[in-house]
């Protein structure tokens, strides 16, 4: 079933398409100073092939035996992927991967403050890059440094000062929608409420990095 077949049975609620159920996940948002830790995903990875992201992956078997699974994945990840070690870090946002995607995610964002450089130890990604956010998305901009749109969303929030660090209340768990009309809605995920209205929605799957728009 292609993506607009997907997103008219969603609005439709017809059955036709069961979206996946969306995966723990957690990532770092790391920062060094002024600079923030993003890694190129190996083409060869079956989500979000090709994208700069933030340290993290799923929540694993001996994460669920923590007090908290979320943290402890975050930890862990930063770890195995940059041999960075998390001391202190804190919850700010959540995102949920869309419905019509073949692989979902329910990601809680992490973020902590680091001296450490780290290097690159996971064969998940070909490079890793300590960079200024507004210079991020300049080039991301400019098409150099695909990403996702809650990690665009993040280093806007970082570029502009609006991620401080400290705790704060747990974050509303937020799905990108799209409409009939092709503009896109974020909604509650777990309660269907719509949190922003008719923004312009992501250009490429989180899945498989494919174009968005062609198929829609």
């Amino acid at each position: 079933m292609d993506l607009r077949a997907r997103w008219e049975s969603v609005h439709a609620g017809d059955g036709r398409w069961t979206p996946p159920v969306a995966r723990p996940a957690a990532t770092v948002v790391l920062r060094r100073g002024a600079l923030v830790l993003l890694l190129e995903r190996s083409m060869t990875m079956s989500f979000a092939p090709g994208m700069n992201v933030f340290p993290g992956g799923g929540v694993s078997k001996d994460d669920l035996a923590s007090a908290d699974p979320l943290l402890a994945c975050a930890i862990r990840e930063t770890k195995e992927e940059v041999d960075i070690a998390v001391p202190v870090c804190h919850l700010f946002d959540r995102w949920v991967t869309p419905e019509v995607e073949d692989q979902r995610f329910d990601v809680s964002f992490f973020v902590a403050d680091t001296e450490e450089v780290g290097r690159l130890t996971t064969t998940e990604a070909v490079a890793m890059r300590w960079i200024d956010p507004a210079e991020a998305l300049h080039s991301h901009r400019d098409g150099f440094l695909p990403m996702l749109r809650p990690t665009v969303l993040i280093l806007e929030a970082l570029a502009s000062g609006r991620v401080d660090g400290q705790p704060t209340a747990p974050p509303v768990p937020k799905l990108p929608r799209r409409r009939l009309d092709g503009r896109w809605d974020v909604v509650h995920a777990e309660t269907n409420d719509v949190l922003v209205s008719g923004v312009a929605g992501p250009d490429r799957a989180e899945s498989d990095g494919s174009s968005m728009t062609s198929e829609l």
